[in-house]
């Protein structure tokens, strides 16, 4: 348990020049063993579990540093598969990452996280099922990304009505916040105002 502690946090540190060098890699199915490995080691699961299992599943099995290291590993075998499949194809794997990532809490993770999934949203937000938008959304909230959460609710909003409901108490909890603060999450008071309207227009 000690040795496999020390492994995920030695990965995790690791992380950045290990996703360089991957993601560099010539050839696919070395990385992908490389992947295997790791996961195998850090997690004591396959690759194949870690793309497929429920969420549920993986949160009771695997610690918040394992889980961070699982979604980055599935980042880069996502980014690794981007090289021969199609967007629609991928779509699965994504979803998958970005929810393992939306499980995460602790600070060391979670602002990391929420960057990742930020980045993530600019390019696949309307492909994402309300399922996943939603505790994603969550994730960016408390990472204070929050013009990044609000696109999530809105979107989750357009294949869900009910979530009127999540996006006015969204509303509520950031106005509570200071001026500094809510810029710094990439909105304003202007701009609450305008969703707010928004939502009753709609």
């Amino acid at each position: 348990m000690y040795f496999q502690k020390d492994y995920v946090l030695r990965m995790i540190e690791m992380m950045g020049e290990m996703m360089r060098r991957l993601l560099s890699a010539a050839q696919e199915t070395e990385a992908l063993e490389e992947i295997e490995e790791i996961t195998q080691k850090a997690c004591g699961i396959p690759l194949s579990m870690l793309r497929t299992a429920s969420i549920e599943t993986l949160t009771e099995l695997l610690s918040e540093a394992q889980r961070f290291l699982s979604a980055e590993l599935l980042w880069i075998d996502t980014a690794i598969a981007s090289r021969k499949h199609m967007d629609d194809e991928l779509l699965p794997r994504r979803a998958q990452t970005l929810s393992l990532y939306a499980t995460l809490e602790d600070p060391d993770y979670m602002l990391a996280a929420a960057e990742r999934c930020e980045t993530a949203l600019k390019e696949y937000l309307a492909e994402l099922p309300a399922d996943v938008l939603l505790p994603v959304a969550a994730l960016l909230e408390r990472g204070d990304k929050l013009a990044a959460a609000e696109d999530a609710l809105f979107m989750a909003r357009e294949e869900r009505p009910s979530v009127f409901a999540d996006i006015v108490a969204f509303y509520d909890r950031i106005e509570k916040l200071r001026d500094d603060e809510l810029l710094a999450g990439g909105l304003s008071r202007a701009e609450i105002a305008e969703g707010r309207a928004a939502l009753i227009n709609d």
